[in-house]
């Protein structure tokens, strides 16, 4: 998915705190859905008065802005390249889509929220603004890596790189409604997109 600026590890106790606020609403959105979402139970569940919440969060607004971010910014991490080079582009594009699958199946709380927030942003402008922010950047990160596979000939000629960023992240974006989806069989569809778009042998 796409990059987002991140909190370095560490920091000051104001950055943890903010992490640990961010963490406990994502936690609550899982649970309650955005509807129960409340930020004094946030604020109950860090330990903190609600008004220190609102020092590092003004509004209910800025964060939930900031619990898209920190699942988006984990779930555009891959592997580091190989020992040998760097991945090729074919290679990075699996790496990405199996990494968004591993984290599919050891923590799905993420998905949960982020597709919490989609349904939301149906009705929400503001939620909308926020997510797309977020799908235009994803979006820009797999055209980076679909037009170096095209220009390198590792993908097809007659690909197009819009139509496929928009498969890729439909179809990652999808997997918590087939609730009968095995780990196998995302990771078999997920093999079979990326098939797809290779050049005809």
């Amino acid at each position: 998915m796409p990059r987002q600026q991140r909190q370095q590890q560490g920091g000051s106790a104001g950055d943890q705190r903010r992490l640990q606020i961010v963490a406990a609403a994502q936690d609550v959105i899982a649970q309650k859905g955005f509807e129960g979402f409340r930020v004094r139970e946030v604020a109950d569940t860090v330990g903190i008065n609600i008004a220190t919440l609102h020092y590092h969060f003004p509004t209910k607004e800025a964060l939930v802005a900031a619990v898209v971010h920190s699942i988006v910014g984990r779930l555009d991490r891959v592997p580091p390249p190989a020992e040998n080079g760097p991945l090729d582009p074919p290679a990075y594009l699996s790496a990405h889509m199996h990494f968004v699958l591993d984290q599919f199946e050891t923590q799905r709380g993420q998905f949960v929220v982020l597709n919490e927030l989609y349904t939301r942003a149906v009705r929400d402008e503001a939620m909308r603004r926020t997510l797309d922010a977020g799908d235009t950047a994803w979006k820009d990160y797999l055209l980076g890596i679909l037009r170096a596979g095209q220009d390198g000939g590792h993908f097809r000629a007659d690909l197009d790189p819009d139509a496929a960023a928009i498969l890729i992240t439909g179809f990652l974006k999808s997997l918590l409604l087939h609730p009968g989806l095995t780990t196998d069989s995302a990771r078999h569809a997920a093999d079979e997109l990326l098939r797809s778009l290779a050049p005809a042998s």
